[in-house]
């Protein structure tokens, strides 16, 4: 199987809740009540770009939405900011509020002279529980209440999918949001989606109306799971047959996507490793030619001590740390060079 991705979940969660039709339904199944009737969701639509900054993209996910309100006077975005940490963020009040700064800073500096409202949507489907709690517990538990004028209150709207029944889920409506949610609650459990096919992938019936979401759901669980090739092959099996074709092809794609990665991978090892070794090469080059001039500084230290100080070999040979019989070899070999020069 290929080497999971760096960031699975966020490309998973832009792929289906970058769908209009996934952020409906979703905002139609899960917004209080008094805010629906408040907002025209019927008229929902995407917002190009981000507002998420450098030093919050570790924790953002950011797919935003605009719609407006009824009365045809305000406009209110609906961020959505989904959470896939292996443990629940503790303060996400924090995070949350400097997206709304940022949010809002860059809302004046494009000329708003009204700031958007703006929804905070938290999705989770962690493994771990997550106990959602008020900013004001972030201060201790006997804060007095003449501070909590000065300390911001705001609430964020919150779904932690894997406090989510099935059976709720499938009663949730009737489109691909139903598949996005069994997905990300049932993602950790691999054995589960393999003996589910038809579940998780109920109402994908007409793969030629879906098919790039079928690639996704398929991509998303193929690269979170290390699962042998046989029992992949079986879950395809069991799929309807109009599916069985195109997540098939899906599945190659993956496997040779996960190759091709590999090769490059082992490209890269390879030319790591020819690199290292000819920095070695260098560095003993470096070290022969160190050893030799050290050497030759040696030699000329010992001739001039015995030519020109005219010291006894045996002194020489204490000083210099040096046997005798390559000091007498090396005066005899100069003596030679010399007569020979002659």
């Amino acid at each position: 199987m290929p080497k999971k991705p760096a960031k699975p979940h966020d490309e998973f969660f832009k792929a289906t809740f970058g769908r209009r039709e996934v952020a409906l339904e979703y905002l139609q199944s899960m917004l209080p009540a008094d805010l629906q009737q408040d907002l025209a969701i019927e008229q929902l639509e995407r917002v190009n770009g981000s507002f998420v900054s450098p030093a919050l993209q570790e924790f953002f996910s950011d797919v935003v939405y605009q719609c407006p309100f009824r009365d045809g006077k305000h406009r209110i975005n609906a961020a959505f900011i989904l959470e896939h940490k292996s443990k629940p963020e503790s303060r996400p009040h924090l995070q949350l509020l400097r997206y709304l700064l940022d949010a809002w800073t860059e809302q004046l500096n494009q000329g708003q002279k009204q700031l958007t409202p703006i929804v905070p949507i938290l999705i989770y489907h962690g493994k771990r529980g997550w106990k959602k709690r008020n900013m004001s517990h972030y201060f201790g538990k006997n804060l007095p209440a003449s501070l909590l004028p000065y300390i911001p209150q705001f609430d964020y709207i919150f779904t932690n999918v894997r406090n989510l029944s099935d059976e709720q889920i499938l009663e949730l409506c009737h489109g691909l949001l139903i598949n996005t949610l069994l997905m990300m609650k049932h993602i950790w459990e691999p054995d589960y989606i393999l003996q589910n096919p038809q579940l998780i992938f109920i109402n994908l019936d007409e793969p030629h109306q879906q098919q790039d979401f079928i690639v996704f759901m398929l991509a998303y669980f193929l690269k979170n799971t290390e699962i042998a090739k046989e029992k992949i092959q079986d879950f395809i099996q069991a799929l309807p047959k109009v599916l069985n074709q195109s997540t098939m092809s899906t599945y190659d794609m993956i496997v040779k996507e996960g190759e091709a990665k590999a090769q490059k991978v082992f490209e890269e090892l390879l030319a790591i490793e020819r690199l290292r070794a000819e920095e070695e090469h260098i560095r003993a080059e470096e070290e022969h030619i160190r050893a030799e001039e050290e050497r030759q500084r040696l030699n000329n230290t010992i001739l001039n001590l015995y030519q020109i100080a005219k010291m006894p070999v045996s002194e020489i040979a204490l000083m210099v740390s040096s046997e005798i019989e390559y000091i007498e070899a090396l005066i005899a070999k100069s003596e030679e060079d010399k007569t020979n020069q002659n």
